[in-house]
């Protein structure tokens, strides 16, 4: 089974520095237009190069990609600092996916970076359409090399995209593995004490640090961003290290309010005496309200 991040290092989308080399496994378009939307702008702010390489399908031209990363301000203006690399321009005449292609691709966009002054090359990769079989499975491989070997420095960084619904699991249990890294959407919240970050499969948050009176607004939004999800929602809280009743009050009103839509809220991974305390005061009865596993410590 393919997990979205397994055992590498989780990055969120803001965070990527050149010489990184990331992959995202998705299932969900929200999450990777999301994800692809704060690529892209990270790449406005931080003056680079911007390469979307777009396997079969993928889109054709700068408002089709713009328009798939759903910006709620309006897409930004990116003329001269995206290229967009379609399927045919990196594949042999049998229209088989050429590596060696792509490399001079990246070659001859690096070079026109750094004659036109971008800080690094930032390259996006949905090239997940183009496997078939096991010969193109050594192929993005081969490419997956060559990106780390020439091109993860301190010039460039890169996200590999995934798609979980279109791909062979063993194939990108593979490709995975050519990743150091694996990427998320930015957080939600992010103080000193408390991290949330939108979750898509299943879709929910996953919460980490301490919920204190003073973060209280901030977990309140944070569950007000999921409210209108239509299924349920679960609660990822097994990083969590401290939740006053304060914060349980306002989980047991999110559940109510979820019930009332006959959906209902999963809080998994909850210490064992979060549990206690939630049973001991009876809101584990709280309509809407299903509690996962606990943590294991």
């Amino acid at each position: 089974m393919v997990h979205p991040h397994g055992g590498r290092r989780r990055v969120h989308v803001g965070d990527l520095r050149p010489g990184d080399h990331a992959c995202l496994l998705f299932d969900s378009d929200e999450e990777r237009a999301l994800l692809l939307g704060g690529f892209l702008l990270g790449g406005l702010d931080a003056k680079d190069k911007i390469l979307y390489l777009a396997g079969e399908g993928g889109p054709a031209g700068h408002d089709a990609l713009l328009d798939r990363c759903r910006f709620p301000a309006g897409p930004p203006d990116l003329s001269g600092q995206l290229e967009i690399v379609g399927a045919a321009e990196i594949s042999s005449g049998r229209g088989e996916f050429e590596p060696a292609a792509l490399l001079d691709r990246l070659r001859a966009a690096a070079d026109r970076g750094r004659r036109e002054g971008y800080r690094a090359l930032r390259v996006a990769a949905d090239l997940g359409a183009l496997l078939r079989d096991a010969r193109d499975v050594h192929r993005l491989l081969r490419y997956e090399a060559l990106l780390a070997a020439e091109f993860i420095d301190d010039e460039a960084l890169a996200v590999c995209q995934y798609d979980l619904r279109r791909c062979d699991p063993a194939a990108l249990d593979t490709l995975a593995a050519a990743h150091p890294r694996s990427v998320e959407v930015d957080p939600l919240v992010r103080t000193a004490d408390l991290v949330v970050v939108r979750t898509f499969s299943p879709p929910g948050l996953r919460i980490e640090g301490a919920v204190d009176a003073g973060s209280h607004g901030h977990l309140r939004e944070a569950l007000q961003s999921v409210a209108a999800v239509r299924g349920d929602v679960r609660l990822e809280m097994s990083r969590v290290e401290f939740l006053d009743l304060g914060g349980l009050r306002l989980l047991m009103t999110f559940a109510r309010a979820r019930a009332a839509r006959h959906y209902a809220v999963e809080l998994t991974g909850l210490l064992p005496h979060l549990l206690r305390v939630i049973t001991l005061i009876g809101w584990d009865r709280t309509p809407g309200l299903r509690l996962g596993a606990a943590h294991a410590r």
